[in-house]
């Protein structure tokens, strides 16, 4: 299934209206341009992305590793949250995230259950292997997934240091902290700090009793300029002005792209 979106000048000022930027402290579409993106360029999206208000996509286009293919940069990512890295579409991005530059994801593999993990098994119409080809290889190529078919999940406030590596199918709990230059191949419990070649959890950032009690708040879907209005490490007494009800709920204009097209 395939999606089309048209990125209008009249989208491109609602984008900017609404603090979607796609440069650092955006200025507003000139001469056909708004910070990487073309006016009236016509992106194709495997599904549809939501972007939130106050968001930042600075990556520009994705290009991935070899055999992971290409993408138009654009994936869904919430509020107050911004990449300077690209990122393929199918990465799902929070709100209050910080991922700095140089993020890469694993999006191509090779099989192991097979004689030989050579891209012999999958790549038929490479010119180091075509006259070796049998009609088992050219089966095998035909159902052999190199891309993955799942992308890591990025939940809310969670910063991402320069240059980490994240396997596919894997989720970036609400919270968590990626040191510079980390393998990140397991998941990543919320509120964890992580680093290493594979990542391997260095500590809490809070007791784990607090840890809970904020994923329960679910604090960051509450209006900012009243979450943050005090003490910011008073943690405790935000939680319960949440549970007392005493501040009012986030409600984010945004904009999905992307119209079925199949």
């Amino acid at each position: 299934m395939t999606y089309k979106a048209q990125l209008t000048s009249e989208i491109l000022e609602d984008l900017y209206r609404h603090k979607v930027f796609f440069r650092y402290n955006s200025p507003p579409l000139q001469d056909g341009r708004y910070g990487w993106v073309k006016e009236d360029t016509e992106v194709s999206l495997p599904s549809p992305v939501t972007l939130e208000q106050n968001s930042a996509l600075y990556g520009g286009p994705y290009r991935g590793l070899v055999g992971g293919g290409s993408a138009s940069g654009f994936n869904s990512i919430g509020s107050f949250s911004y990449t300077y890295s690209a990122l393929p579409h199918e990465v799902s991005i929070g709100r209050y995230c910080s991922i700095s530059t140089g993020l890469k994801i694993l999006d191509s593999t090779h099989p192991t259950d097979t004689i030989t993990s050579s891209a012999i098994t999958f790549r038929p119409r490479n010119k180091l292997f075509s006259e070796h080809m049998t009609p088992q290889l050219h089966e095998h190529s035909k159902t052999f997934p190199v891309r993955p078919t799942a992308f890591p999940i990025i939940e809310h406030d969670v910063w991402i240091g320069s240059n980490v590596v994240l396997s596919p199918r894997i989720r970036i709990g609400t919270g968590a902290v990626i040191a510079a230059g980390s393998l990140v191949t397991k998941d990543v419990a919320p509120y964890t700090i992580v680093g290493g070649n594979p990542a391997q959890p260095i500590r809490r950032r809070f007791t784990d009793e607090l840890c809970t009690a904020l994923i329960d708040s679910r604090w960051w879907n509450y209006e900012p300029t009243q979450v943050f209005n005090q003490d910011l490490r008073a943690i405790e007494t935000l939680i319960d002005r949440i549970k007392d009800n005493l501040i009012e709920p986030y409600e984010p204009w945004s904009i999905t792209l992307g119209k079925n097209i199949d």
